[in-house]
């Protein structure tokens, strides 16, 4: 059975993409606001439309969104399972296609030095979808796995496997989705 869902529209200039001086007692507390910042819901924007089913869109998405009137092309720039919404920013250029934070579960037994990786870890990714390597930063808190990217990338970056490869040369490669 399909379950039509909503469309919204996040405008390049919404608030949740100005950077704001912000203090943190620790860096697990940086990290989740960086992650929550990023969280859409229908207030954050406008709807546009509907869709049959999140299952058939990715992040970074262009064709297939079926939403026309835009001087630009839409992509999908967020989507929520939960309550079957896709979130969509015009252009390519818009801030919501970069990112340079990723977070996903994560079971801790994947990783062998566990307190290293609290205090943070340099790293090199490896992305199915790109061709170059990218250097981050990754933390695990409370079983949640943060890649902090050293430069913006972009949100496709989140679509494959990613192979994270440590100084020492032990390597992992995670399924995000």
């Amino acid at each position: 059975m399909i379950k039509v869902g909503q469309i919204v529209e996040i405008p390049a200039l919404s608030s949740i993409y100005i950077k704001g001086e912000s203090v943190f007692s620790c860096k697990k507390e940086e990290l989740a606001q960086k992650i929550k910042k990023r969280k859409y819901n229908l207030f954050d924007g406008f709807l546009v439309g509907e869709h049959q089913g999140v299952e058939a869109f990715k992040l970074g998405q262009r064709k297939g969104i079926n939403v026309g009137g835009k001087k630009e092309p839409l992509y999908i720039i967020g989507i929520n399972k939960e309550a079957n919404q896709l979130f969509v920013g015009e252009g390519d250029n818009h801030p919501g296609l970069f990112t340079d934070l990723i977070c996903f579960p994560i079971a801790r037994t994947d990783f062998q030095n566990n307190e290293s990786i609290e205090n943070g870890s340099d790293v090199t990714i490896i992305s199915s979808a790109f061709q170059s390597k990218i250097n981050a930063r990754i933390y695990i808190y409370d079983d949640i796995l943060y890649l902090e990217l050293e430069k913006p990338n972009s949100i496709t970056l989140q679509n494959g496997l990613l192979e994270i490869s440590f100084k020492n040369n032990n390597h992992t490669t995670i399924k995000i989705n």
